[in-house]
């Protein structure tokens, strides 16, 4: 893997897209291959800045890594390489993902990044009415539903309680218990439908109706406060039980509360006596939360009255039981930076993912010049039969018509036929539908949204100069890869002889500097760094000056028994090349006591202490003797006249 990685980071340090214009000069030949100077001056102003060794940002000096690249590439496919079904294989993975950021509307998901990020800084207390109704409801259900929902918010605006009128009419299941009150949330906690109602209507206000796939709703608007960040507290609860009546559990929470009072800790009080078993071994820590979160107002609102850490309250009481809270920590807001990226991951999980997809494809239409057919929209109106929902349907394949064009998408036609076998394949035993027309409306839809996304996804290395960048540098990434490790890399793997003779014919170049073997004794105090020089110098065993020394767990000293080597450590440098002498350090504020116990001279390394610089140096090698065979195989020529004008543009 770490080579495949070093193989792509090349792929992305030469390799782009060679896309001529006619006016675009061909800077070399490779063979019958032309390479062009707008894609050599983009590599080059591309990666120059991440080129560390500067001869190489000379541009004759880059050019020849270039070249090496070019070949190698050259050589890549006249072996074949982008023919082999793991390679085809990998780079379609690779398109498929990479597309996929490519077919959506950045400009809409960022603005319902803001949008998001902003609502949930406050939030909403409503009651709403909804009267039900399907998705896909016939004409005259949907309209019934309307006119049900206009009646009950006359009846409001008239000046009727909002409660008795959603007792009336409104079809929620919790009405008879809540009389439509939600009570409080924020963003993403209800339908995005919703939730817009809900921010978007001002104090005391009733919406006007609007639709989710629930149904019609109105809503009024309650309330409206700001948002505090989040808390982390602990609480120690008695529950109301079987076994224990709201009395007695309001005695024993003041029970407690006394013994708090009296200094007792709260974690172990709460390890004793907690009913919330989740949390009661965490001396009743609860994981962090937000307002909303805990379903309980009683217990939200006393906790983030808490003002400073170790504050306790007063025992509190909630539909669970009896509480005494403690706070841990308040955590400030997060900035929209610090949110955006779980923001984004989290509206394309909601509804708001259908309004960033709808938004693309208008755009798309707008791209194809593509418009609503709504002679064909008609047309099957009036062909297909009811029974298509319970038998299926069979096209009349014998009507002209079918052979129109029902909309063209760049050079591609897409006919009656293409909309009917669409029609016919998702209307078959659909129960989501009992009528035709909303059927062919929604079909449409689902049929030209499908087709320009294949449309564009197919054609997005022509149309998006990008995306063509992107999967260029991968394709060319991925054949360099797949070349060094047949050629280079798996050589070291099988030619072990190779390997040795490599070594053998050079090992005087692999040598192992002065050597010292020393005890290293490191702390922050210098008291304790004395004590353990005295106790060096007098020759005390080493255990017995860590025993002396170490007898605090606050204040330490860290002892290790290390190999320093001239050339390779930088301590190293204020050693003298004596036996047992002692040299003090500083870094920062932590003190460094060194002791040479043995210095061991400068030797060659054997072939298995330095087989990796071996194997490394090997392979640079096969490259480099490669690297010139091919520059035999493939006829290369440079076209100086405008190597000198590139020269001239850059500057260099």
């Amino acid at each position: 893997m770490h080579k495949k990685i070093i193989a792509l980071f090349l792929g992305v340090v030469f390799c782009s897209l060679v896309n001529a214009q006619e006016k675009d000069q061909v800077l070399l030949t490779i063979n019958d291959s032309q390479v062009y100077t707008s894609e050599f001056k983009r590599v080059y102003l591309k990666n120059i800045d991440l080129v560390k060794d500067e001869s190489q940002k000379n541009i004759d000096e880059y050019l020849e890594l270039f070249i090496n690249y070019k070949l190698k590439l050259e050589e890549a496919t006249a072996l074949g390489l982008d023919k082999k079904e793991s390679y085809i294989k990998e780079l379609k993975g690779y398109e498929k993902q990479l597309s996929s950021g490519y077919l959506t509307d950045n400009q809409a998901s960022d603005a319902l990044v803001k949008e998001v990020y902003d609502r949930l800084q406050e939030r909403v207390n409503a009651s709403h009415i909804l009267i039900q109704v399907k998705p896909n409801a016939a004409p005259k259900d949907t309209l019934a539903a309307y006119q049900k929902i206009m009646k009950a918010r006359d009846q409001i605006m008239g000046g009727e309680d909002f409660g008795l009128v959603a007792r009336r009419y409104s079809e929620d299941p919790s009405v008879e218990t809540n009389q439509g009150d939600l009570g409080w949330f924020s963003a993403f906690r209800m339908v995005y439908p919703f939730e817009d109602a809900a921010f978007t209507t001002e104090i005391g206000e009733i919406s006007k109706p609007f639709k989710t796939r629930f149904g019609y709703h109105i809503l009024k608007v309650n309330k409206k406060e700001k948002t505090f960040g989040d808390i982390t507290v602990a609480h120690i609860m008695v529950a109301f039980n079987k076994e224990r009546t709201e009395k007695e559990a309001e005695d024993r929470i003041r029970e407690i509360d006394i013994q708090l009072k009296q200094s007792v800790a709260f974690e172990s009080l709460a390890k004793q006596f907690s009913d919330d078993k989740n949390t009661a071994l965490k001396g009743g820590e609860i994981n962090r939360f937000g307002q909303g979160a805990l379903n309980s107002e009683e217990f939200e609102k006393v906790a983030f009255a808490l003002e400073s850490p170790g504050d306790i309250s007063e025992p509190v009481k909630t539909k669970y039981g009896w509480h005494i809270i403690k706070l841990i920590e308040k955590h400030p807001k997060k900035t929209f930076e610090e949110l955006k990226g779980e923001l984004t991951k989290r509206i394309m999980k909601d509804e708001r993912s259908q309004i960033i997809s709808a938004s693309f494809i208008d755009k798309l239409k707008d791209t194809y010049g593509i418009q609503k057919n709504e002679e064909a929209i008609q047309y099957f109106k009036k062909i297909i039969p009811d029974t298509i929902f319970e038998k299926g349907w069979d096209i009349p394949l014998n009507d002209p018509v079918l052979k129109k064009n029902i909309f063209v998408i760049g050079k591609q036609a897409y006919s009656f036929t293409d909309f009917a076998e669409f029609l016919k394949e998702k209307g078959n035993k659909n129960r989501n539908f009992t009528d035709v027309s909303i059927f062919v409306e929604k079909m449409y839809e689902r049929f030209e949204s499908k087709e320009l996304l294949q449309y564009y996804e197919a054609h997005l290395e022509e149309d998006n100069e990008e995306f063509a960048h992107v999967i260029s540098e991968y394709r060319n990434g991925l054949l360099l890869f797949d070349l060094m490790e047949s050629k280079i890399w798996n050589a070291a793997k099988t030619d072990s002889i190779g390997l040795k003779e490599f070594y053998e014919s050079r090992k005087e170049s692999y040598v192992k500097g002065e050597t010292y073997k020393v005890i290293k004794a490191s702390s922050s105090n210098q008291k304790l760094i004395d004590k353990v020089r005295k106790g060096l110098e007098e020759g005390m065993v080493l255990n017995d000056i860590k025993t002396n020394v170490n007898v605090s767990k606050e204040d330490v000293v860290i002892f290790s028994e290390e190999e320093l080597v001239k050339g390779e450590d930088t301590e190293v440098a204020k050693f003298s090349g004596e036996k047992d002498q002692i040299v003090e350090m500083k870094e920062d504020e932590y003190i460094i006591l060194i002791k040479v116990k043995e210095v061991l001279p400068s030797r060659l390394k054997t072939f298995e202490e330095t087989k990796g610089k071996v194997i490394n140096d090997f392979q640079e090698n096969l490259e480099k003797t490669w690297l010139t065979k091919l520059k035999n195989k493939y006829k290369v020529e440079v076209n100086r006249k405008t190597l000198k004008q590139i020269k001239k543009e850059l500057s260099i």
